[in-house]
């Protein structure tokens, strides 16, 4: 699937290493899971042809190298404990989606109109918004953001006076921003406002929660953050280290410089236009929502207790949405990056989002490969959900979302059998990731 395998090992590993990934064998009782496919077309095609090799597909997974044992979808969820998966194929530009498992054990299958929460996909999604301001000239790709910012701005400190926090250097992880991932609140916790997540918990206040104080009391004591403060921690513009917070500086920035809320803004300028109609940065969602959306699972196969964590670090990880709305988009941004589409992005400004910096990473998503195989990608880890999605140049890709811890690898299995399936480049099994989930991004 990837032509420079070592590039992509590489530039991917700083991003998984900011998680907690579930490596261990999970021992005791199996989940037994039928694995329904669901009938619903995301988009007319050739139906017949692509049962076929969607079949093709599951019934033959296969690990990382050509030797290895086929093996059945429905037995890899039951092993890895993922009870539903929704993978969205796009070939020449057309989305065929489908639906496999349980949205909840004991509930309703998963659909194509599933809901799930995409975690670090959020990040591509709110860098088309921010370039789109760019575009017109409502915000400095390069300028200083603390001179944008104003409800909120960044401290000021050495290193921010040797180079200034620009937007480019946040989108493409190389602003200095501290705060790799955010974990959520769990049901019935105290939810902070945006100037909190970025105001941050003192070590000492995330100390109280490490030893199990109460929210309420943790709360009366430090505030409604979970995470250290947002701040810069070396030299902006020196190097490549993934940050959420500096994702959450884009959220208040694109607020600061709009006055509109940022589920508002990003419908207005994302959502709508790609066709991206079951997606939502609400968080949480709203109720009447809620019958469509997947419950997360640990690995454990235990569901992660009181249901979807909330994030309100909605540009980092707040999206909810299908693998056909992010097919869409996805096919949006490529099309713009060639010159097919300018609804959104015109070429120029898609030639900037698609442009690598430090650690092959553009202006939102990973970019890798050389032109006429070049492709983007990005994935997300919220607690209980994986997703993974990649679109190369010529309208070829797909997205899979789980909502299982495991489902890295589960996701991993299921791309490269797409990969082999409508020969992408370097499709084959000994060209893929070799451990743990692929791409995978914790918010």
């Amino acid at each position: 699937m990837v032509r420079s395998t070592g590039r992509l090992r590489s530039s991917l590993s700083m991003i998984l290493n900011v998680g907690r990934i579930a490596l261990l064998v999970i021992l005791g009782s199996i989940i037994t899971l039928q694995a329904p496919l669901a009938q619903d077309d995301a988009r007319a095609g050739s139906y017949g042809d692509f049962e076929q090799r969607l079949q093709r597909i599951v019934n033959g997974l296969r690990a990382d190298t050509a030797a290895a044992p086929p093996m059945k979808l429905a037995d890899r969820m039951n092993e890895l404990r993922v009870p539903g998966v929704s993978i969205a194929v796009v070939h020449g530009g057309i989305v065929e989606a489908r639906g496999f498992g349980y949205a909840s054990i004991g509930g309703p299958p998963v659909t194509p109109e599933t809901l799930f929460q995409a975690a670090s996909i959020s990040k591509p999604v709110t860098a088309v918004a921010a370039l789109a301001l760019v575009q017109a000239a409502k915000l400095d790709l390069d300028g200083d953001v603390n001179l944008s910012l104003k409800s909120w701005k960044l401290p000021a400190n050495s290193f921010t006076d040797q180079s200034k926090v620009t937007l480019r250097r946040l989108l493409n992880h190389s602003a200095g921003i501290t705060v790799p991932y955010f974990p959520g609140y769990p049901a019935g916790a105290p939810i902070p406002s945006l100037g909190d997540v970025l105001n941050g918990a003192s070590l000492l206040c995330r100390g109280l929660t490490r030893l199990q104080r109460s929210a309420h009391d943790r709360s009366a004591l430090c505030g409604s953050a979970n995470t250290a403060p947002v701040i810069v921690d070396h030299e902006p513009g020196t190097r490549f280290e993934y940050s959420s917070g500096a994702y959450t500086v884009v959220q208040q920035l694109l607020i600061d410089v709009t006055g509109t809320p940022f589920p508002t803004l990003l419908e207005d300028l994302v959502l709508k236009p790609f066709g991206m109609t079951h997606s939502s940065f609400l968080q949480p969602l709203p109720k009447n929502d809620t019958p469509m959306a997947a419950t997360p699972y640990r690995a454990t196969g235990e569901p992660v207790p009181g249901g979807p964590h909330i994030y309100p670090e909605l540009a980092a990880a707040g999206l909810w949405t299908t693998p056909t709305d992010v097919a869409h988009f996805a096919l949006g941004v490529v099309r713009a990056w060639t010159g097919r589409d300018a609804s959104v992005l015109s070429q120029a400004t898609a030639i900037q989002m698609l442009t690598p910096g430090l650690g092959n990473y553009g202006l939102g998503p990973i970019v890798l490969g050389v032109a006429p195989h070049r492709r983007i990608l990005h994935a997300g880890v919220n607690d209980g959900f994986v997703s993974l999605m990649t679109m190369f140049e010529n309208g070829d890709g797909a997205v899979i979302m789980t909502n299982g811890d495991q489902g890295g690898e589960l996701a991993n299995e299921i791309m490269r059998g797409i990969a082999v399936e409508f020969d992408w480049p370097d499709g084959q099994p000994k060209a893929t990731l070799t451990s743990g989930p692929p791409a995978v991004a914790r918010h």
